[in-house]
């Protein structure tokens, strides 16, 4: 046997015995000896147990000296830049979005003002009407990266605790109200959409005039999904509805044969039209309450010799039962638990993705028979049924950490249409793409899957339409390639002949501009309200200016 060969059987055998290991302590001292084994299978002096990175410092966020906490100084300071005339406003707020998506290098001769909401919070319930109005800085859960963001003072908690709920939410709700909005972010529903509770935006323009815009109102359609290019928004007016628990399960399985027996097959058909007994995607996804998903998310694991699917699916279900008691929580956990805690088995995930990275550098048959056994380890884990209140189970990810997973995103949007034709479409576009690219084209992470439901708001990647949203995640500790944007190329590259829209937080492709406006059927009367609310283009990046095509002022 090779030496390589020798080590890459050691480097399993290692794996096996933490597949195996019972206890923590056993796990913790494997892993160890799977981290020196792996520096000297790649033959290398040292490569970082684990590469971590806070989502601020990994959105490149600068210093800031503008925190608001009045609308008389939000409006005093977009009135200065107006008079100016020289200056971009900016809008910073939780660090989710990629970092050109938040400030750009502004061209010469301009200066950027800085601003952050995050002391700029608070939630005002009406009870006669059951609507909330909420400051734009105030967060949807917890930001456990702000220091001025708690449990008690965000929206989610307050109208809970008040007997309310929103319709839906996203997998990571740690972001400010007003940036969730503004950059089309939605749930995994076909169901239930947060936008359609959306009845009021009070924004601040760029002459410094705040203004009120509600139904049926065109400012109000173009505002909701709008990047921060219209002006500041101050307050969001949410339609409250009666709190509800979520209840559901996730399991994992291989994604073939097809079975509704997942423990002997796949029960959802991601490629065809299903069977008698086993949906299509396209049908699990939009009618979801045949199946008791109400509300989905499905990470697919392409890579050779593993090809699984997780399905996460949950219903709603009152908080209280029959008698009036309260229902009995059970938490989902996206990461078992090593001394009482989700954090240990974070790290070694950290460790894990590095690993695979790697090994799929080596590439040759024994690395990826090793890729697959630590991908398979991750995966047998996950098989759980839950019971949380909605806001607590809805975001199935918030307790993943952005410190010691740093991940960012590419999300692309098709539209589901009215049969298979379209998932089934995409879907095997990218299995043969990653059939003939190898692991390297997969990557070392999960493709998301999952749905959105159609809302009226002009630029939002669901406008007019339900969409099937295909998520692909990247891992920031990535030795190679370091840079999403190399990464996401060639998935970008699978979907020329097919109209996507992109998720305007997320990383979009270099010709994304050219496709925009036949992509939003009013895209045209977006940017005539744009050119009305923001007349001297105060908020205006070049990166923005180049996506959107926003002509420079004459």
């Amino acid at each position: 046997m090779s030496s390589l060969n020798s080590e890459l059987q050691s480097f399993k055998d290692s794996i096996n015995k933490l597949i195996k290991a019972e206890s923590d302590e056993n796990k913790a001292t494997i892993l160890f000896e799977i981290y020196a084994k792996l520096v000297k299978l790649k033959g290398v002096d040292d490569i970082p147990k684990t590469k971590t990175q806070n989502r601020k410092d990994q959105a490149k966020l600068p210093d800031i000296t503008n925190y608001p906490t009045t609308v008389e100084e939000i409006k005093t300071i977009v009135k200065n830049a107006y008079q100016d005339g020289n200056t971009i406003v900016r809008v910073i707020g939780s660090g989710h979005s990629i970092p050109n998506a938040i400030i750009d290098t502004p061209p010469d001769g301009k200066k950027v003002v800085f601003i952050s909401l995050e002391k700029f919070y608070g939630v005002e319930i009406d009870k006669t009407n059951n609507t909330a109005k909420v400051k734009s800085g105030t967060h949807l859960n917890k930001d456990p990266q702000d220091s001025s963001s708690t449990v008690q003072n965000s929206l989610n908690y307050l109208i809970n605790e008040a007997g309310y709920a929103l319709p839906d939410l996203g997998g990571i709700a740690h972001q400010t109200v007003g940036g969730f909005i503004s950059t089309g972010s939605s749930g995994g529903s076909t169901k239930y959409s947060i936008e359609d509770s959306i009845i009021g935006i009070s924004i601040i323009n760029g002459e410094g005039n705040e203004e009120e815009l509600k139904r049926p109102d065109d400012k109000f359609f173009a505002a909701g999904v709008s990047m921060g290019l219209l002006g500041i928004i101050t307050h969001i007016t949410f339609k409250l509805e009666e709190n509800y628990l979520v209840y559901g399960n996730q399991i994992c399985t291989f994604t073939e044969p097809l079975n509704s027996d997942y423990q002997e097959g796949c029960p959802i058909d991601l490629f065809g039209t299903g069977t008698t007994d086993v949906p299509s995607l396209y049908d699990f996804l939009n009618n979801g309450d045949k199946y008791d998903a109400e509300y989905s998310r499905l990470y697919w694991w392409p890579q050779a010799l593993v090809n699984r699917l997780t399905i996460w699916k949950a219903k709603r279900t009152k908080v209280k039962d029959l008698e009036g008691f309260d229902k009995a929580i059970l938490p989902y956990n996206e990461f078992p638990e090593y001394f009482g805690s989700q954090i240990p088995a974070q790290i070694i995930a950290n460790i894990a993705y590095i690993a695979l990275n790697l090994l799929y550098l080596i590439d040759n048959e024994q690395t990826r028979e090793i890729a697959a056994y630590i991908l398979s380890f991750f995966n047998g884990v996950v098989c759980q049924s839950f019971q949380d209140i909605w806001y607590s189970g809805l975001p199935m990810d918030d307790k993943v950490s952005d410190v010691l997973l740093p991940t960012t995103f590419t999300e692309l949007w098709f539209e589901i249409g009215n049969d298979d034709s379209m998932t089934k479409k995409v879907m095997n576009l990218l299995k043969t793409h990653f059939q003939n690219g190898g692991d390297k084209a997969v990557g070392n992470n999960a493709t998301e899957l999952y749905a959105a439901k159609a809302n009226e708001f002009w630029l939002s990647p669901s406008y007019g339409y339900n969409v099937i949203r295909i998520d692909f995640l990247f891992f920031l500790g990535n030795i190679y390639p370091s840079d999403p944007e190399t990464f996401y190329a060639q998935l970008w590259e699978v979907f020329n002949d097919v109209p996507f829209r992109c998720h305007w937080g997320k990383y979009i492709p270099d010709n994304y501009s050219d496709k925009v406006q036949s992509l939003y059927p009013k895209y045209n009367d977006w940017m005539n309200v744009r050119n009305q609310m923001d007349p001297k283009q105060i908020f205006v990046t070049p990166y923005w200016r180049k996506v959107l095509k926003i002509e420079p002022l004459k």
